[in-house]
């Protein structure tokens, strides 16, 4: 009798723990794959990203199957679908819609601008910043914010990060900027996607936004994430960091911000004031 006892409660464990697969596609209304979506339940640390070619795949707990997955993409209304709605379809394609995009004003930058490095321009051998994100699960990202201080109209000329241990020739890479709330990235305030396929290196390696104009003249954030090129791969890299200051993640796509004092990322951008 408890033989058959012990069977019964394995077996509803199994059940009541089993994981569905998702997969489908992510499409804009001209057909066109949109690759490197974030794709999460949102505040659940639950998430994973689009490919190259728009293709995604998702496990979440079938106890999960009444929540809402959330499509994030730059230039693109966010669009929320009930988990059960989405295996119901019978081609899981999912299609998001161009947002208009309003122009900001224009901020005057003077003739005589000089150059200004903002950030944690130096690192330490003892700090490290692991590169993965719950990828033994799903295919997700790891994303790590800087607070930048700016006080008056400034040109985003470059970003740069320190890293080491690396095991790759290049590396794909996206940057966000967002603007601030209760000390922490809120929404995006970038315009276009900026998505680099970049050569990396141990020590420093700088990325290139002066072409797209980015201009701001209050406090932001601006976020690195690294994106895999498949699931469960050797990790490519690590950030290098520093002592002190603060360290601000999130550990899966549209999941929740996480902050933490004594370390920081070594990361900096130069701007034009």
């Amino acid at each position: 009798m408890k033989k058959i006892f012990l069977a019964i409660c394995f077996l509803f464990l199994n059940f009541t723990f089993s994981q569905i697969t998702i997969n489908g596609i992510v499409k804009s209304e001209a057909n066109i794959p949109l690759q490197y979506v974030n794709i999460g339940i949102k505040n659940k640390n639950i998430g994973t990203i689009s490919d190259e070619k728009g293709n995604f795949s998702i496990n979440i707990d079938n106890t999960r199957i009444n929540e809402l997955l959330t499509f994030s993409y730059l230039g693109f209304e966010e669009k929320t679908v009930r988990i059960e709605d989405i295996i119901k379809l019978k081609s899981q394609e999912i299609i998001l819609k161009e947002k208009i995009i309003q122009i900001e004003e224009v901020l005057i930058i003077s003739k005589k601008a000089s150059e200004l490095k903002i950030g944690t321009k130096s690192y330490s051998s003892m700090v490290a910043g692991y590169v993965r994100a719950n990828n033994d699960k799903n295919n997700d990202i790891q994303e790590f914010a800087k607070k930048i201080k700016l006080k008056k109209p400034s040109v985003l000329l470059d970003v740069n990060i320190n890293l080491f241990n690396v095991k790759t020739d290049t590396a794909n890479f996206r940057i966000n900027i967002y603007n601030i709330e209760n000390d922490l990235p809120n929404e995006k305030i970038n315009i276009e996607n900026i998505i680099v396929k970049k050569k990396v290196e141990n020590g420093w390696n700088k990325f290139d936004l002066q072409n797209f104009n980015l201009k701001y003249n209050v406090p932001i954030f601006i976020t690195i994430e690294y994106l895999p090129k498949k699931m469960d791969e050797e990790e490519p890299f690590r950030y290098s960091g520093q002592l002190f200051g603060e360290s601000i993640t999130r550990s899966s796509s549209l999941g929740i911000w996480n902050s933490k004092s004594g370390l920081t990322m070594a990361l900096y951008v130069t701007v034009k004031q």
